[in-house]
């Protein structure tokens, strides 16, 4: 009878243990977050003041979710705050190794719009990632 309640009990302590949701970063309901704002793209404020709060849960707990600090990183150089873009695109490299060559492309970015926004007797520095590259070449095969 013993053996019997013994396992019945591990039997229900597999079956709800398996029930629990179990994720390894604090997400805080952002794909609902994120629909929300591809539906109403006018609350983007409203939006990166979310991101914010997803950052500030996550570093609590120790769960920051992969992208986010890109994320907000892109909301604040979108935003024209450089310097604050450049921080979060430096934790997202840290944190998240995979990131690397992209978060290297976007400090470089935000760097140079933070130059041109401190000097802009400066050449103009294109807004558009995708044209700096080009720009770049442009001007070293005109240098030739």
């Amino acid at each position: 009878m013993a053996s019997q309640r013994l396992l019945l009990f591990f039997c229900v302590l597999i079956f709800t243990a398996g029930c629990a949701p179990k994720t390894r970063y604090a997400w805080n309901n952002y794909d609902n977050k994120l629909y929300q704002h591809y539906k109403n793209p006018t609350e983007y404020d409203k939006f990166i003041e979310q991101l914010k709060e997803t950052i500030e849960d996550g570093e609590e707990s120790g769960r920051v979710p992969p992208g986010i600090y890109a994320e907000y990183g892109f909301a604040m150089y979108e935003k024209g705050n450089f310097p604050e873009s450049i921080k979060y695109f430096k934790l997202e490299n840290d944190k998240w190794p995979e990131s690397r060559a992209l978060m290297a492309k976007m400090i470089q970015y935000s760097e140079m719009r933070s130059k041109k926004a401190k000097s802009p007797s400066q050449a103009t520095i294109p807004a558009i990632p995708e044209q700096v590259d080009t720009t770049i070449s442009e001007a070293k095969g005109a240098a030739k």
